[in-house]
């Protein structure tokens, strides 16, 4: 049996078939399998109610599959829901069978238990897209925080997936296209990295607690 949960008809968001929001699918099993697609732009952050209910409720004997495809969107939504897929107890699955551009390469990018890339996936890479207005000095000030925001932000979600070299080129306005066999590729470098880390801080963490013996 498949249950489709969908509370609410908007006029934008993320839409099933149905063109309802959100798609969120459940599939009973030993736990609950979740299917949620982020088949659009990421909208305002009040359109994702029910994908934050899901990530707060969803245990440890659950999967949640995530449909990637998608343009961008709202960071400020983007960044929500990092959040709480970080704090999310069940398994999580990131799947990209089409384009994940800006704030869903982000979010592909976003830690998983697993990821899936067909050959037809495709990802996109820049850095904050921003209007501001207002007075002169209002609009330093919020260029500032924004670039201070922007090389953090950058860093952090394509640390080990582009190199340092690549990250600089994207802080200073480079896109970057990769299909899927380079996504692949990286993706595979970036967790030989943290293998490569967490081996290391254990082996650090015996040496110390050895040396204190």
């Amino acid at each position: 049996m498949i249950k489709t949960i969908n509370s609410k008809t908007h006029t934008n968001g993320i839409y099933d078939a149905d063109g309802t929001f959100p798609s969120i699918h459940a599939i009973p099993n030993a736990g609950h399998k979740f299917i949620v697609s982020i088949t659009d732009d990421f909208d305002e952050p009040r359109y994702y109610d029910e994908v934050v209910a899901l990530l707060a409720s969803a245990g440890e004997d659950d999967t949640i599959i995530w449909n990637i495809n998608s343009k961008g969107g709202f960071v400020d939504t983007l960044q929500m829901l990092l959040g709480w897929k970080a704090m999310c107890q069940a398994k999580q699955v990131h799947v990209l069978c089409g384009d994940a551009s800006s704030c869903a390469s982000a979010f592909f990018l976003s830690e998983a238990d697993e990821y899936i890339v067909s050959d037809g996936a495709t990802l996109f890479i820049h850095e904050f897209q921003v209007g501001n207005g207002g007075t002169n000095s209002n609009v330093i000030r919020r260029v500032e925080h924004t670039t201070k925001q922007n090389e953090k932000f950058v860093r952090e979600t394509y640390k080990d997936f582009l190199t340092d070299s690549e990250i600089d080129d994207v802080l200073r306005g480079v896109e970057y296209y990769l299909d899927a066999d380079e996504i692949r590729e990286r993706l595979q470098q970036r967790e030989e990295i943290k293998a490569q880390q967490q081996s290391q801080e254990e082996s650090d963490f015996l040496e110390n607690l050895t040396s204190e013996n």
